[in-house]
């Protein structure tokens, strides 16, 4: 299979988090901590109404979350299903019972015509090209395939923190200024700069920090932000007692990091459907075979809405 340097670029911001041992996105941040979306009884009930033998694709597949639910109702009903995920990022951590494939693209999808039972996508389909990637997914399932959807909503609490979230860093780090004024320490430390200039730059990371510390706000949303800037906290307060060649490297993969974190929350909201971009996905499905069974919001045991819940059946 090849993959073409598109698909590994749209893929870069989940590669790492993938590798870094995360297996869930559905997590908000409350008062009284972090709270996780439990959609297994959702998708296993689903799984279990298969027969045995049955082929099935997860779609945008991460860690094998939802191919690992696959894998429990087969073994919950004593059946055997053949399960393959695909994602855009780099090959998953291996998960027995399941084939996990990296670098697939949704809108070019490496399998025969007609040879999946069924197909699922948690926060997954919804991010690709709609027409290009609903015209694939009818391609490879059988007639009568059938397919689950768990789609980001535009008002999911989900989404809603997302903002949330994205506001805040902006509002804290948005310009960059602490991160860039951190380099300049460490590179003059690095360089041997004369003592006059090292100072001079670590009182202006201190300021930078001092000033992004003040727009923090004991919220939730300034959860992520807020452990940026405590890390930055610590290099202006002992910029002495690290090495400066380490030091660097850190802050590279620090920024980095946060780099591939915003590009995920903003792939996120660009993906989430409100009602109008739900009726419009599910005209580009029909326009391609794929009948609408149903839609409708998914919500979690408190009541929180979670996204849309969208079947569809191939004609």
């Amino acid at each position: 299979m090849s993959h073409s340097s598109q698909d590994k670029r749209r893929g870069w911001h989940w590669s790492d988090y993938w590798r870094s041992g995360r297996d869930e996105v559905m997590t908000v941040g409350t008062p009284e901590g972090t709270a996780t979306f439990d959609t297994g009884p959702f998708w296993r009930a689903w799984f279990a109404s298969f027969p045995d033998g049955a082929r099935l694709l997860d779609l945008a597949t991460g860690s094998g979350r939802v191919a690992g639910y696959a894998l429990q109702a087969a073994l919950a009903e004593a059946r055997t299903f053949d399960i393959t995920g695909i994602d855009y990022a780099e090959a998953p951590r291996p998960l027995d019972g399941c084939t996990l494939l990296g670098e697939v693209a949704l809108e070019r999808l490496p399998f025969a015509a007609a040879c999946f039972d069924g197909a699922s996508s948690q926060f997954g389909l919804e991010y690709a090209d709609p027409h290009r990637a609903l015209a694939e997914l009818s391609r490879v399932l059988k007639p009568g395939g059938r397919v689950l959807m768990l789609a980001h909503h535009a008002d999911s609490a989900i989404s809603r923190q997302t903002a949330a979230q994205l506001a805040a860093w902006d509002r804290v780090a948005g310009s960059g200024g602490a991160l860039r004024q951190a380099r300049r320490v460490f590179s003059a430390h690095l360089r041997g700069a004369p003592e006059a200039a090292r100072a001079a730059a670590e009182s202006g990371l201190r300021e930078a920090v001092a000033r992004a510390a003040a727009r923090l706000e004991p919220d939730p949303a300034f959860a992520p932000v807020r452990y940026f800037v405590d890390y930055l906290t610590d290099l202006s307060g002992r910029s002495s007692a690290y090495d400066p060649a380490s030091a660097l490297a850190c802050l590279e993969g620090v920024e980095a990091g946060n780099a591939a974190w915003r590009q995920r929350q903003i792939c996120q909201l660009r993906a989430a459907l409100d009602p109008a971009g739900l009726e419009a996905f599910i005209a580009r499905a029909e326009t391609v075979g794929l009948q609408c069974l149903e839609r409708g919001h998914e919500r979690d045991a408190d009541g929180a809405l979670i996204g849309w819940r969208i079947a569809l059946r191939k004609a």
